[in-house]
């Protein structure tokens, strides 16, 4: 699957308390707890998050498809740091967990992929928050 030509535009609007992006299904989306919004919605916070990582996952599964390498497993989490800061909240750090599963022989090679991955994210290279990589690769 070849990259469509850029530049790439992206469109979102948000009312009644829904985020949408037509045709995907709408995500509620709100305030988070911790500034009066309830957590029954995806806050702002979290979908940042969830971008860094998602981003990363599509980089990885990016590269590995151009190298035409299999894995077997892959499972992450992401975590970020909302801190208060001179000129007001800002995260200063988000942190991806990566588990992902090979053949005994890739091993080195979902390494390098993993960093590949982790330099290429275009969500990670457009924030300020450092995102900081602990990956683990399990040989099946």
């Amino acid at each position: 699957m070849a990259i469509a030509p850029f530049p790439h535009h992206y469109a979102v609007s948000y009312s009644d308390g829904f985020l949408r992006a037509d045709p995907r299904p709408q995500i509620p989306g709100g305030g988070p707890p911790q500034f009066g919004g309830t957590n029954t919605v995806w806050s702002p916070e979290e979908l940042l998050v969830a971008s860094v990582l998602l981003c990363f996952k599509a980089t990885f599964d990016a590269y590995a498809r151009r190298d035409s390498f299999e894995f077997h497993g892959w499972e992450g989490t992401g975590t970020g740091v909302l801190d208060k800061s001179p000129t007001g909240p800002v995260f200063t750090s988000i942190n991806l967990q990566v588990r992902l599963t090979v053949a005994s022989a890739d091993v080195e090679r979902a390494n390098k992929l993993i960093h590949t991955a982790k330099d290429n994210c275009i969500i990670s290279n457009a924030i300020k928050a450092p995102v900081h990589l602990e990956a683990s690769v399990t040989p099946m």
